[in-house]
């Protein structure tokens, strides 16, 4: 992939390729001061017990799971409600972007929400020329184990699920991200530290926007931010 003048191109190691993101300007001798290290959580959530005298229901089949298209993203806490894009991988073998900033691409070529597995979605953090605002992930990093994100298919069903972790992953050797695990999309997409019994889950990814970043050229112009920030959901309804 080609680094566009005047942007700022956010990549990641995807195995199969690189996966882009956020893009801003950066002014001649401007620089960003690099930012603590991300806390990950994880949440727990609580067991309801079961009453003692509860009949057990006749067993039903299990409805098949809809299988049309996944239509709309939305993060309640920040009125995020993005239309969805379905992408892959692009001729240079390189994992494809939305080609709406404004959209949040879905990965066709992984799982589909509400079947088992993991749905992987990916979105700017920011874009050279557009309001962050209008970005659906710039506010990915403030997520936190008490918020819900929402994924509605084209039939209008929404499937719900509970944000169960935040890390921010380094994906460039640098000094001042030497703290932070390097990015592994093995373990991402296989779900890696998600308790068993949760056997629908999404991920979603942004660049790490606030962390460090370094000049791709010189000492202005185009730079890739250092970090990427995942966050990992599992399905509640």
């Amino acid at each position: 992939m080609k680094v566009l003048p005047y942007l700022a191109v956010a990549s990641f190691v995807a195995g199969i390729g690189m996966l882009l993101f956020g893009y801003f300007e950066a002014g001649s001798g401007s620089s960003t001061p690099p930012e603590a290290p991300l806390a990950a959580f994880t949440v727990t959530p609580t067991p309801i017990p079961s009453a003692t005298a509860t009949p057990v229901p006749s067993p039903t089949a299990t409805p098949v799971p809809y299988d049309g298209k996944v239509a709309r993203f939305q993060i309640p806490r920040f009125k995020v409600d993005a239309a969805v894009e379905d992408i892959g991988i692009q001729s240079n073998n390189e994992l494809a972007v939305p080609s709406d900033p404004t959209d949040v691409g879905w990965y066709g070529i992984y799982q589909k929400p509400g079947f088992d597995g993991n749905a992987l979605f990916a979105a700017h953090v920011d874009y050279y020329g557009r309001d962050p605002n209008t970005l659906p992930f710039h506010d990915l990093k403030d997520l936190t184990g008490d918020d819900q994100v929402v994924v509605q298919m084209d039939n209008g069903l929404k499937y719900t699920y509970q944000v169960y972790s935040l890390t921010r992953y380094k994906v460039l050797d640098n000094p001042s991200v030497a703290s932070l695990p390097q990015i592994q999309m093995g373990d991402i997409i296989a779900g890696k530290g998600l308790p068993a019994d949760h056997t629908q889950w999404i991920t979603l990814i942004t660049c790490g926007n606030t962390g460090p970043f370094v000049y791709v050229h010189g000492n202005s112009g185009p730079v890739e931010y250092l970090t990427r920030d995942v966050v990992v959901a599992y399905r509640v309804s």
